[in-house]
């Protein structure tokens, strides 16, 4: 019975109980008719992950779209790992500390902070090319 069923309607066979694959001789399960059951469920649990995969991702996807309410405005390092941030919450700026202990209010803003759009402050290149400078200035003794 299994040889002549179709690869594509394996799962078919998943579906069937265990007596409906019996032999007629003893009434037990051929290795035939199992393996051919138990590949029918794999495709089966293989087709629902996917599809639930899809799914969830189109979902997640479109809840999204809205107006962003919270916006980190500015973030700067104070430490190994320690954090200040600026965040615009609605119309008000909040400076919050993070901190691997945790995250702690500092200071509610009255006016809010204009953040320049250009970034969060000098260049990695400018910062560089004034500490060449300052060095060559102060050490110049040093190179060999």
């Amino acid at each position: 019975m299994c040889s002549r069923v179709l690869p594509g309607s394996l799962w078919l066979l998943a579906l069937l109980p265990a007596g409906a694959l019996a032999d007629e001789d003893g009434g037990a399960m051929n290795a035939a008719a199992y393996l051919t059951q138990l590949i029918g469920g794999l495709m089966i649990v293989i087709v629902a992950i996917v599809v639930l995969a899809w799914v969830l991702r189109r979902t997640q996807g479109s809840v999204g779209h809205g107006r962003q309410m919270i916006d980190v405005q500015s973030v700067r390092s104070v430490g190994a790992r320690e954090r200040l941030m600026l965040v615009r919450v609605g119309d008000e700026q909040v400076l919050i500390g993070v901190a691997p202990s945790g995250i702690r209010t500092l200071h509610t803003m009255e006016t809010p902070v204009e953040v320049p759009a250009g970034g969060e402050g000098p260049d990695f290149s400018g910062v560089l090319k004034r500490a060449v400078r300052s060095r060559r200035a102060g050490g110049g003794g040093q190179e060999s």
